[in-house]
């Protein structure tokens, strides 16, 4: 068992320092794009007014240095790459990109992306936050401001945000792919997809539906009242150091994964739902209401212990002492409708009724 051990520990840390380094990695290769791509377009971009320019890369920003707008589509693709600074994202009933940065020294430039005609509406903005030179000029030279910045789009948008260093905030958007080093990331009301990753920082979703895939190294991971869109939607989640806390959750298929923190699921089971709990080091935690109906598979170390609060049925003729001296508990509580795979190698798995 002591091989085994430390063979997974060995792999846990050269994973830890893979992330690592390629968040390291991600930051430089995105302040180099950033700063080639603005060299390249400057004097194209020049005298330009919003809905002006000539094809791909061309500015759709207003005439104000701290704010930039834009006509787009109802679905429109919109990315902000920020070196540090809150980026608050709401959706709103406009077909339209508006981007603030709340630094005065910050020049805000809009960027088509996709290469539709200059006079229709844009399907695709890069929003470029960049420090100001001497005349008032984006400065070539300068990475992605860090500054907090302020964005709304239409609700059937897709955004992709980064930053090295702040919080992302993001209510009311169809689809969100969010990246951040060291921050909290919070989303609200998002209606379709989320996928977010923080090295350093917690994260949280609530009242949204879709699917969800969330990843932080050393941070909590909160997600409560997540409806799915249809049978195939998800919530995967996996923490390294972080607690995974689940409540009123619909989607038929949950993942959740952690080293050392706990993992808690409150709430009834979807008919037909798949739920599989996996810890290294902490306990798994399942609060469920006294009508409900499961297939129980949990396995444990010899040092882990299982409780459960609901009378099981158990497969031949197997007692619970038998089961759990072999470190694997199965059994059916009511007619089994949705099926729980618990894991903990060195942890407490709890059935517990609400």
């Amino acid at each position: 068992m002591k091989l085994s051990d430390n063979h997974y520990k060995m792999r846990f840390y050269s994973s830890i320092v893979t992330v690592l380094l390629a968040a390291l990695l991600l930051c430089v290769i995105t302040t180099a794009h950033a700063q080639k791509s603005e060299a390249k377009d400057k004097g194209r971009d020049e005298g330009m007014g919003r809905g002006q320019g000539v094809g791909n890369g061309q500015s759709e920003s207003g005439a104000q240095g701290g704010e930039a707008t834009a006509e787009t589509t109802a679905n429109v693709n919109v990315s902000l790459t920020t070196g540090s600074g809150r980026i608050s994202v709401s959706g709103w009933d406009r077909n339209e990109v508006r981007a603030q940065a709340q630094d005065s020294d910050t020049k805000v430039q809009l960027r088509r992306t996709g290469g539709t005609d200059a006079g229709k509406p844009a399907v695709s903005l890069e929003i470029l936050a960049l420090n100001k030179s001497e005349d008032g000029e984006p400065d070539e030279d300068s990475c992605n401001a860090d500054t907090d910045v302020i964005v709304n789009v239409p609700r059937g948008a897709t955004v992709y945000l980064k930053t090295g260093n702040g919080d992302i905030g993001v209510d009311g958007v169809a689809d969100v792919h969010i990246e951040t080093a060291d921050g909290r990331i919070e989303a609200r009301r998002i209606s379709k997809t989320i996928d977010a990753a923080s090295v350093s920082g917690n994260i949280s979703l609530e009242d949204s539906s879709g699917q969800a895939r969330l990843n932080s190294i050393n941070g909590m991971i909160e997600v409560t009242d997540l409806r799915p869109l249809d049978s195939s939607d998800f919530l995967k989640i996996k923490t390294v150091s972080g607690d995974a806390l689940l409540n009123g959750i619909s989607p038929a298929r949950v993942e959740a994964t952690t080293i050392s923190g706990e993992l808690r699921l409150v709430g009834p089971l979807t008919r037909g739902g798949s739920y599989d709990f996996t810890t290294t080091a902490g306990d798994v935690n399942i609060l469920l209401p006294a009508n409900s109906s499961f297939q129980l598979n949990a396995k444990i170390s010899e040092s882990g212990e299982i409780i459960t609060e609901f009378p099981l049925k158990y497969k031949g003729t197997a007692s619970p002492v038998s089961l759990l001296q072999a470190g694997r508990l199965q059994g059916t509580y009511g007619a089994g409708e949705a099926q729980i795979n618990l894991v903990s190698f060195n942890g407490t798995l709890r059935l517990r009724k609400q």
